[in-house]
């Protein structure tokens, strides 16, 4: 059950806020473990083994939880973030497509994020099952993100802001998620689906670069747009979820983009990864050996192809580059610094978008006309049809519509409006084929 789905927009979700709502607030963390459990159950179609996947994890955090608060909690805190860490190494690289549980990859996260902060001292066990439950599946970041602090979810655990105001503002956020993840990402995904149908080797040059820039907004739109309805959804029932997205296409360089993009997976590898591997306090050969094995584990997690692999080492070929010479270059003008991110991250995309090496090798020789730019037939067929797209996505993606928000959103216009676009993304929803989130896969 996807949160773009009529299922989840007029059943689940109409039903489990009337229920969060209408029982007295010191029921609200019992409702939200219990609605928790319901959706990823319909999630997974009550798969026995997701179910017991997610049962086990959560018992291995709970119990591992309190004991490592003991004096021997060394012996308990290693061992339970190795069967969490190990069990996710498991399904990715044996069962990664087959029988990935949904969501596994970032609540595994989330729970060796808790059992670490418990073992540092910064936070206190959770005893009570029923409130760790609800921190660690909450429904709205459950199945891919954004991973929150762990601080934070114990306090709203305890004490939920359940307010109009927050209500109102959390039903925006849902609404302009949702329009980001139907209007432009679902309909900018069609030029990568159709070359890879016809075969990248058969397009021109001129598509192949189409491709590739859409498939970049794409992937941008589909997951802001989730992580935006994921925080709406928060905010619907008091809980404040991190955002995810910073506008990423603002930064000057590609580490900048890094932590503006999926901002939460990157602060879980500085805080859990780079930091406690020494960060970049020894030295400049160290440093890059630390961020090599961040991103090497940065791609593992996306995913076992040759693609991912590839997309996380040209990643950190980058941002070595700019830690050694890059840099201070790129600074001098603001100009060559952003066609220079621009194009690094869209070409940093193909393989991603590829999923094997193989695949991404093709795509760049029709980008660099390897044999030809080839006929522009296919080009000038298809670029009429994504103009408006394109644009709506370069506008999109620049500070200037969030500008424009944080003066309307609390205008009666900014309330029309989304009234005509949900009803408007209902329609796209109920009239074209399901899309799922890219970030489902992972």
């Amino acid at each position: 059950m996807q949160f773009n789905s009529i299922q989840f927009i007029f059943y689940f979700l109409p039903v489990f806020l009337a229920v969060y709502y209408i029982l007295p607030a010191n029921f609200g963390t019992t409702v939200l473990a219990a609605g928790s459990f319901l959706f990823y159950g319909f999630a997974v179609g009550w798969d026995p083994l997701a179910l017991g996947v997610l049962f086990a994890a959560f018992f291995t955090a709970f119990f591992g939880g309190m004991a490592a608060e003991s004096e021997k909690r060394r012996w308990v805190f290693w061992p339970a973030v190795f069967c969490l860490g190990m069990s996710l190494v498991f399904f990715k690289l044996f069962l990664w497509g087959i029988l990935l549980p949904v969501g596994m990859s970032f609540y595994v996260f989330q729970l060796i994020a808790y059992l670490a902060d418990v073992y540092r001292g910064k936070i206190r066990a959770e005893r009570d099952v029923i409130d760790f439950f609800a921190e660690a599946f909450l429904f709205p970041k459950l199945l891919s993100g954004p991973i929150a602090s762990s601080r934070d979810l114990q306090k709203y655990a305890r004490r939920p802001h359940r307010k109009l105001f927050t209500f109102h503002m959390g039903l925006q956020e849902f609404i302009l998620g949702l329009g980001l993840k139907v209007v432009l990402a679902n309909r900018l995904g069609g030029v990568w689906a159709q070359g890879s149908t016809v075969g990248f080797e058969q397009v021109s040059t001129p598509y192949a670069w189409l491709a590739a820039v859409t498939f970049s907004m794409r992937l941008y739109f589909d997951f802001y747009g989730y992580s935006l309805m994921a925080v709406g959804l928060g905010h619907m029932v008091g809980w404040n979820l991190p955002m995810n997205f910073l506008e990423p296409y603002s930064a000057k360089t590609v580490s900048d983009f890094y932590r503006r993009w999926h901002a939460t997976l990157g602060r879980w590898f500085r805080d859990y990864i780079y930091i406690p591997l020494g960060g970049s306090r020894r030295g400049t050969a160290r440093t890059l050996l630390n961020l090599a094995v961040v991103w090497a584990l940065t791609g593992f997690w996306h995913g076992v192809g040759g693609g991912y692999m590839m997309w996380a080492g040209i990643l950190f070929a980058l941002i070595a580059a700019e830690r050694l010479f890059l840099k201070k270059p790129l600074e001098r003008s603001r100009v060559v610094c952003h066609i220079y991110l621009v194009l690094a991250i869209v070409l940093s995309w193909v393989p991603f978008a590829a999923g094997s090496a193989g695949e991404a090798v093709t795509v760049f020789s029709r980008l660099f006309a390897v044999g030809g730019v080839g006929m522009t037939a296919d080009f000038l067929d298809c670029l009429p049809k994504y103009a408006w797209l394109l644009a709506g996505g370069v506008l999109f993606a620049t500070p200037l519509p969030r500008k424009l928000w944080g003066k309307l959103q609390k205008t009666a216009l900014a309330d029309v409006f989304l009234f005509f676009l949900f009803w408007a993304c209902l329609y796209l929803v109920a009239t074209a084929r399901q899309d799922p989130f890219i970030y489902f896969d992972f």
